[in-house]
């Protein structure tokens, strides 16, 4: 579950400044963060699929990466006025204190292996990229076979990218509300908010949290 606070008024700047103030959390997540759980999302795929089971520790790293995109995005859309602090230790209890607030219980034991033997599309992605980097242009093959093994989370990802489309605009009329009278209209936030709650289910299945399928839904 994935709550979000919204303030009661945010100060006009916010909007404009925000992008600028979140870039280094954009570079770690991106740069180090998505690298790090591409590699260990490829230790928990194997593992679960040899025996059933994720790796707490893995499970605890997850969680926290999850959460990181979670208070990197909230802060980028301007849905939260709190910093997000640079906390990278490993833990599925959510510590609080960023305006935004992720509660997961990760299933360790009793894992569906056939589901997670098709939900390797996040791994793969970097795979794929040093295949294309190596052979200098698109390998079809190494397509052919990410999109089997993320056979499973296409319709996520297609609903993510869908909600991610709608948002921005969403964002654009919240922002503009803001600038002029300090406050998000509630269906804007709760369109922008949305998007940040699908973003933050689909890479929890993603990353193995959880057997539960994404809902198509952005409450």
């Amino acid at each position: 579950m994935v709550t979000i606070d919204k303030p009661e008024r945010t100060a006009n700047w916010r909007p404009i400044l925000q992008w600028i103030l979140v870039t280094p959390h954009w570079l770690v997540l991106h740069v180090v963060l998505n690298v790090v759980a591409s590699v260990t999302a490829i230790i928990a795929w194997i593992a679960v699929l040899a025996t059933g089971k994720l790796p707490p520790g893995i499970a605890a790293f997850h969680a926290t990466y999850v959460r990181y995109r979670l208070r990197t995005f909230s802060y980028m859309y301007c849905l939260t006025d709190k910093y997000p602090p640079f906390d990278f230790s490993p833990s599925t209890d959510d510590p609080g204190g960023a305006g935004v607030t992720m509660s997961v219980s990760p299933r360790l034991e009793g894992r569906n292996r056939l589901n997670v033997l098709f939900r390797f599309i996040v791994p793969f992605a970097w795979i794929n990229l040093a295949v294309m980097l190596s052979l200098g242009g698109v390998s079809i093959p190494a397509w052919i076979v990410a999109l089997v093994l993320g056979a499973v989370l296409i319709p996520a990802a297609i609903f993510a990218f869908i909600a991610w489309a709608i948002t921005v605009v969403g964002s654009l009329l919240g922002w503009l509300a803001v600038i002029f009278t300090g406050s998000w209209p509630d269906p804007l936030f709760r369109l922008a908010a949305g998007w940040v709650r699908v973003d933050a289910r689909l890479w929890a299945y993603s990353m193995l949290l959880t057997d539960d399928y994404p809902p198509f839904s952005i409450d």
